[in-house]
């Protein structure tokens, strides 16, 4: 009889179904990785608007190609290529070849271009609780407050999101760099989409400037959703984690602001750990210090 697979109901087993996430042998093929000097990686914490800067490099590149099955097929994660039975030294659809990643800058391959988001922590962890809710654990059986002691506050290297922070703000005048606020990207995506195509090598056009609007939009991925909810990754991660398909959990959507909805000691907990371990050393006080200071 085929054993019958569960999704986690409890903090424990969800740590050890996640702890599979990433194989040796993807480990090994993502650092074996060597860049070509056009290549660009998005490389931004999880949940911090890597999608969304997928679809903008992809329609900048193909002129508002459509006909992927899922944007990671085309935009390939590198720490999961493996995984997905992807060759990371494949051609792409167009040029540059463009790849996502979640790594740190003291751990990313070296020699390409860097495109980099950040996202105000409270609303990283919100999402990304909401994220797995559904697909690595059953919704409501782990709650917040474990999820963010076990993974975001407990977490190393590029899994810290302090870490990876700092990494890349340390990069932020490299020319192979470019850093972005998530919440700017919101409120002037124009803006940001001439910084991606020109540091893409693109030649941004009136026509193409309207179309990445357009195509990278929340209305247009919402329409196109599930070309954007990471089936592929899920399909492949399901059978290494030992989770049972049909997750429920979804990549694009709005959700309630984090700074109103997370407890208000989690929030504190949030800020003295922007002070401990950023702080000290950036300069850089918090979140809206981060956002001025990038503005300058």
């Amino acid at each position: 009889m085929a054993k019958v697979l569960r999704r986690p109901t409890d903090l424990e087993d969800f740590l050890k179904r996640s702890a599979a996430f990433s194989t040796p042998e993807a480990a090994a093929m993502w650092k074996a990785f060597v860049p070509r000097p056009s290549d660009v990686i998005i490389t931004t914490f999880p949940k911090s608007g890597t999608t969304w800067m997928q679809q903008i490099a992809h329609t900048l590149r193909t002129g508002g190609d459509m006909s992927f099955d899922e944007i990671t097929s085309v935009v390939p994660w590198l720490e999961i290529a493996h995984s997905m039975g992807i060759d990371l030294d494949a051609p792409h659809a167009a040029e540059p070849r463009v790849f996502k990643s979640h790594l740190a800058a003291d751990e990313i391959p070296v020699g390409a271009r860097y495109v980099c988001a950040v996202r105000h922590p409270a609303d990283v962890l919100k999402s990304y609780y909401n994220f797995m809710s559904g697909w690595f654990f059953e919704h409501g059986s782990v709650s917040i407050e474990d999820y963010a002691q076990a993974t975001f506050f407990n977490a190393e290297g590029s899994d810290n999101y302090w870490h990876h922070f700092v990494s890349w703000w340390n990069r932020r005048g490299d020319e192979d760099v470019v850093l972005l606020c998530y919440e700017d990207m919101q409120a002037a995506p124009e803006t940001a989409i001439r910084r991606i195509a020109e540091h893409c090598g693109i030649d941004l056009t009136p026509e193409l400037l309207q179309l990445t609007l357009k195509h990278s939009s929340h209305a247009f991925m919402k329409q196109h959703a599930s070309q954007f909810d990471e089936n592929a990754t899920k399909t492949a991660l399901d059978e290494i984690c030992g989770l049972p398909p049909g997750g429920e959990s979804s990549k694009v959507g709005h959700q309630a602001p984090a700074l109103k909805a997370l407890p208000p000691a989690m929030l504190e907990q949030i800020e003295q750990a922007w002070r401990d371990q950023v702080t000290g050393r950036t300069g850089i006080a918090n979140y809206a210090d981060f956002r001025a200071a990038l503005a300058r």
